[in-house]
């Protein structure tokens, strides 16, 4: 066990990588799901899928349990919606 605390004591801020777990301040232990430039997605056991800069202070963590599913949010979208109005003519 010991091998495994120090591994995770010598993660860095720079170095994360996806399905590793974390410790958030506010949020609690989540995995990162996604690491993109200076953000991380990362799936929370108790808050649900946030995004966060990587300069956020966290700390490595072990999983909870080895088969942890997190339930699957379905028809959500990363990518915003947007909403067109269509102009109608007056009758002339």
């Amino acid at each position: 066990m010991e091998i495994v605390h120090s591994a995770l004591r010598k993660q860095t801020l720079k170095n994360w990588k996806t399905q590793d777990w974390i410790e958030h301040a506010s949020f609690g232990l989540g995995q990162i799901s996604e690491s993109r430039e200076d953000k991380l997605d990362i799936e929370f056991v108790s808050g649900g899928r946030k995004t966060i800069l990587k300069s956020t202070e966290l700390k490595p963590a072990a999983s909870p349990s080895p088969d942890l599913n997190f339930p699957s949010v379905k028809g959500k979208s990363r990518s915003p919606r947007i909403k067109v109005e269509r102009l109608t003519r007056s009758p002339q």
